[in-house]
């Protein structure tokens, strides 16, 4: 890793681990939401890292990231469990939210945008349901189609039958399909 920039050596570590590191911290992790939070704190502190000690202060890659997603994991609900009873004291209600309107025409855009932004729309119905199913069926489902692991590995990382996960990802997939309707392409 001589004479590589920070930047190139970051990416180039981040290609090789990113996979393994959304696996971890989905199965590891007490909610799906909190997975981009803690995959942005493992990156962080890997950039900082090569930034302070070098690039060639790493030696072993995979069992370095997966050490500080460990640690993040550990730290990000050690946090929140510390924090968790004044949290509702600090939050906004939906009432005193601010909201901008933005006056558009949408006759000005193309047909296309108007399907991307139905098919954005309905993804984020089909994300808001899926919040409303258990972990395990949200942990499947990020498994199976946002890291595109098969089955038996995703039973295998979180320590259930292939039958269990199967189950959970079909029905799910099936209820989906008859909310919001047959076109729906949950892939």
């Amino acid at each position: 890793m001589k004479n590589e920039s920070v930047e190139d050596v970051f990416n180039k570590i981040y290609d090789e681990t990113y996979h393994k590191c959304v696996v971890y911290v989905t199965c590891k992790c007490k909610n799906t939401e909190d997975i981009p939070d803690i995959l942005q704190d493992i990156y962080t502190e890997l950039y900082n890292i090569l930034l302070k000690k070098g690039t060639d202060y790493i030696k072993n890659i995979q069992a370095y990231v997966l050490k500080i997603a460990r640690s993040k994991v550990y730290d990000h609900y050690s946090l929140y469990d510390k924090f968790k009873d004044i949290i509702p004291l600090f939050s906004k209600n939906k009432e005193e939210e601010e909201y901008i309107t933005i006056d558009v025409n949408i006759d000005t855009f193309n047909n296309k945008l108007e399907s991307n932004t139905i098919y954005k729309d309905s993804l984020n119905e089909i994300w808001n349901y899926l919040q409303t199913r258990s972990q395990g069926v949200q942990k499947a489902f990020y498994l199976f189609y946002y890291s595109d692991m098969k089955i038996c590995d995703i039973a295998k990382e979180l320590g259930e039958n292939e039958s269990t996960i199967k189950n959970r990802i079909y029905r799910t997939t099936n209820e989906i399909r008859e909310k919001f309707g047959k076109d729906v392409d949950v892939t």
